[in-house]
């Protein structure tokens, strides 16, 4: 199937087609969503992140001039609004999404060990500063290079580099630690 690019697609909206919003909503929503879940932590916020987007993308979409990439664009409103947010809330750890998972499931102690596996790395990635956690979000997740990202951020190259490593080795002493203190339990 012919795929439209975001700037044909955009240039419909602007003239008023609907369809032509909705598919540039379809094609970015999801990395939007798991961009605000791995960021803020919460579903709800991540909820809540996705349609502040999509709202100032819908009253600012003719603002996008061509510079990067629509996506480029894109993520640097969701990157200005969940530093926002993170700046404005608090984390909770709640296990509501263990709750839901039945107890009848015969895959559940698989279930069980994933999900606690991944909230340990959310975990872990929220213990990083907000500027370093956004970078590896957007170098990993959304795959964007580092001289992008420093467009995004309005920063250069460098400190996103600086940033990123940065990360990676708190990451690495955290997994070392928590390695060392999982070994002397047993």
């Amino acid at each position: 199937m012919f795929k439209r690019s975001d700037e044909s697609l955009i240039a419909k909206a602007l003239n008023g087609d609907q369809s032509a919003w909705q598919q540039l909503v379809n094609r970015h929503q999801s990395a939007l969503f798991y961009f605000g879940l791995r960021l803020l932590g919460s579903r709800e916020d991540a909820n809540d992140l996705l349609q502040d987007v999509l709202m100032v993308l819908c009253r600012n979409l003719g603002q996008y001039r061509g510079d990067s990439s629509f996506k480029s664009w894109l993520f640097g409103i969701a990157n200005y609004r969940a530093m926002d947010m993170l700046r404005r809330r608090k984390y909770s750890d709640n296990d509501d999404e263990l709750a839901e998972m039945p107890a009848d499931n015969p895959g559940l102690p698989e279930q069980l060990a994933s999900y606690r596996q991944q909230k340990q790395v959310q975990q872990q990635l929220r213990s990083l500063p907000a500027e370093q956690r956004l970078v590896l979000e957007l170098k990993f997740y959304q795959q964007f290079t580092f001289d992008e990202i420093a467009s995004q951020l309005a920063i250069s190259s460098n400190t996103v580099k600086s940033r990123f490593y940065a990360a990676l080795d708190k990451l690495r002493l955290q997994l070392e630690d928590d390695h060392v203190e999982q070994s002397a339990n047993f």
